[in-house]
Parts: C-alpha cells; sequence; structure tokens
C-alpha cells in the first residue's frame, strides 16, 4: 500500500541515515519504526493498567496534593551533603 507524508529535513536525513544500513530501503525504516511505536504503546497501556501501578501513582497524586514532596534542590543538597561525609 503506498502512502505519502512530508518530513522535516532533521526526519529524512535521519531516515536516509537509517536507510544506509538497510541497502537505502526507506520503507524498511519506516515500517520498523511504526512496528517499534505500536509495541512501545502496547508495553505502556500494560503498564499503565496494572493495579500496582494506579495504586503507586494515585498515592503519588495524594503525596503531591498534601505537599508531601522534597524538591529537585533539596535532593541534590542533600545527596552531596551524603557525599562530604564518606
Amino acid at each position: 500500500m503506498r502512502r505519502q507524508f512530508v518530513l522535516d529535513k532533521k526526519s529524512s536525513q535521519q531516515l536516509d541515515s537509517l536507510a544506509e544500513t538497510r541497502a537505502g530501503n526507506r520503507s524498511l525504516v519506516v515500517r520498523e519504526a511504526i512496528g517499534l511505536y505500536a509495541a512501545m504503546e502496547a508495553s505502556l497501556e500494560e503498564i499503565e493498567s496494572n493495579p500496582g501501578f494506579i495504586k503507586m501513582m494515585e498515592r503519588s497524586a495524594a503525596d503531591i496534593r498534601a505537599g508531601r514532596v522534597t524538591t529537585q534542590k533539596e535532593v541534590e543538597r542533600r545527596l552531596a551533603k551524603k557525599r562530604k561525609r564518606r
């Protein structure tokens, strides 16, 4: 089945580069990319439907709403302090 689509310059260059190792077959690269993307989406859906994951995300959201969070700067400060003690 034939399809047409438009690529920006960077995507076109990446496609050409990837096709070089596949005997110049750009269609193969596109099919592989679509397959990988579909597999990734399926994996994410499986993870996100896992009851344990859902519970963890609900707990995280509750912690955020309640203000039980640590900023990135605070974590970095604690780690730096810990490294100094060693």
